[in-house]
């Protein structure tokens, strides 16, 4: 019996269980795709989040198609030309028209006042960072990015880290070992419960290969954390797109809520914000809250967006940070991002302020009058480093930069002017030295003239924050600095009391002796010098 007759067995036997063979390789099929479904997701994802477009050409080409096959040579050319037009079009427009449709669709409230803020997040990130850093000790974990955690009602904002894998082999064979927790004076305070799904884990164990298993036709955005107590949930939106003709925008559609267990809950967007368990926590994606931002600048529509510019802010990126806006925000009745807008071009002003509920997503904007606007946060700066000139501040330079001291993130407070009893808005900024886990010093920067005050401790931080009259609080208006003062190296001491003085030029190196020589000449060749008197 030659090959042809096992060849003619198996058409036989094929003939006859053809259907069950169908089903079996579609289950296996199926089964294949579900297990290694995250491989491509991303690609696949991509369709969908533009799938208006996609369907625009699926039926050009039908179109096509059908009038060549009847014959029709001339109109199926035309339409083909059409077609060709059209996608380009849509290619060089398209994301300009999702910009001026996600504008359309936020239905913002306009506010006519600077809405108070009810705390603050006493910690900018870097700080916070360096302090959890600073305590970790296991060599097989590594923490993860920073997100802002709320703390108790009239406590400052934190901050949450995950404690990931450390290592190649480790990715494979280890867990996510909890979270490490920054609470809003700096203390860190570790978790150790595993994560069966969990960031940084490789393959199947990874917490976005099991949710894109779950839900594979979503855009899952960056997961944080829920923290009550010992427990801790990570949470994890997730968005959708529809169809705002011609073009498709995204919007949240619910929250994966993880376990530590490897419990898994697929929550709608109306069940999360509804669950007691996240009661006035934020739930809305930050990555919609800049999209709303940057949807601001096609109010008006695409041409006055890229030709005549009339009213068209744009985000600042904010100096000597990694943290960007919008700014998660402690509320009176629930956190917010918060945007500061400035005018398209090389102005510092802040003229427009989107604030997003970051429980429910609802949005609010304050637009500023044209004749007066607020120093934006990156003026600030400048006034902080005004207000205190004899700070070995930090100069970047070719040779690496010059100085230590280093002011970071400018946080929007807003509290009640006493005088005039109106809403002020101040950017307040945390005085460090380039490694230090601590606060030296805050600055309040107003926003109308760019006075600075100054304050040491946490609770005349808190207390200036609420709108109390502080008595060590030291304004130095239009940034004169009446006294020579530099904080020290390292955290402040207990109590939040920075160090007066600045260090002993044994510790300076050479080239912060030299430019520390250099600004005191300056300043020397800036002062009035005494005339003679004149002769009798």
């Amino acid at each position: 019996m030659g090959p042809e007759y096992y060849l003619e067995r198996f058409r036989g036997w094929l003939k006859a269980n053809l259907l069950p063979a169908a089903v079996l390789i579609g289950i296996i099929l199926a089964v294949g795709f579900w297990f290694a479904a995250p491989v491509f997701h991303g690609l696949l994802i991509g369709f969908y989040a533009n799938f208006s477009f996609w369907l625009l050409v699926l039926l050009g080409i039908v179109v096509v198609v059908f009038l060549f096959s009847r014959g029709y040579r001339r109109p199926a050319l035309a339409a083909t030309g059409a077609w060709i037009a059209l996608l380009f079009f849509f290619l060089i427009f398209g994301g300009a028209l999702e910009q001026v449709r996600f504008y359309d669709s936020l239905e913002a409230e306009s506010v006519p006042e600077i809405p108070e803020t009810e705390g603050v997040r006493f910690l900018p990130l870097e700080v916070a960072s360096r302090a959890a850093q600073n305590r970790a000790n296991e060599p097989r974990v590594a923490l993860g990015d920073f997100e802002p955690l709320e703390r108790e009602p009239g406590e400052p904002l934190g901050y949450v880290a995950p404690r990931v894998p450390n290592g190649g082999f480790n990715v494979f064979t280890y867990e996510q070992q909890g979270v490490s927790v920054v609470d809003g004076e700096g203390e860190v305070e570790t978790l150790r419960e595993p994560f069966k799904y969990g960031e940084g884990m490789s393959i199947t164990d990874n917490v976005n290969w099991k949710l894109i298993q779950e839900r594979f036709w979503v855009d899952l955005t960056d997961p944080y954390y829920s923290v009550d107590g010992e427990e801790v949930l990570m949470l994890v939106p997730y968005l959708k797109y529809r169809l705002s003709f011609p073009v498709t925008i995204p919007y949240w559609a619910g929250t994966f809520v993880v376990h530590p267990d490897g419990e898994i809950e697929d929550l709608t967007r109306g069940e999360i914000i509804a669950d007691e368990r996240f009661a006035n926590e934020r739930l809305y994606p930050g990555d919609l809250a800049r999209r709303a931002a940057e949807s601001l600048a096609y109010q008006n529509g695409i041409w006055n967006a890229w030709v005549t510019r009339r009213d068209v802010p744009q985000i600042p990126d904010i100096d000597n940070t990694d943290n960007e806006m919008p700014y998660l925000l402690p509320g009176g009745e629930g956190p917010v991002w918060f945007t500061a807008l400035e005018p398209y071009g090389p102005s510092n002003a802040t003229y427009t302020m989107l604030y997003t509920d970051a429980h429910t997503g609802e949005y609010r904007i304050h637009k500023r009058p044209l004749d007066s606007a607020l120093l934006g946060p990156n003026r600030s700066f400048g006034f902080v480093t005004n207000a205190y000139p004899d700070f070995q501040w930090y100069r970047p330079d070719a040779g690496g930069g010059t100085g230590s001291i280093i002011s970071l993130e400018p946080r929007p407070v807003v509290r009640r002017d006493p005088e005039t009893d109106q809403s002020v808005l101040y950017w307040m900024l945390s005085v460090t030295t380039r490694d230090s886990p601590g606060v030296n010093l805050t600055a309040f920067v107003d926003s109308r003239d760019g006075a600075v005050t100054g304050l040491r401790s946490y609770e005349e931080v808190l207390a200036f924050a609420r709108g109390e009259e502080v008595a060590g609080a030291e304004v130095r208006e239009g940034g004169a600095a009446p006294e020579s003062e530099t904080p020290q190296e390292g955290p402040p001491p207990e109590g939040g009391e920075a160090p007066a003085g600045g260090p002993s030029p044994e510790d300076l190196s050479d080239e912060e002796l030299i430019q520390l020589l250099r600004e005191a000449a300056e300043r020397l060749e800036e002062e009035p010098q005494p005339t003679e008197p004149a002769a009798p």
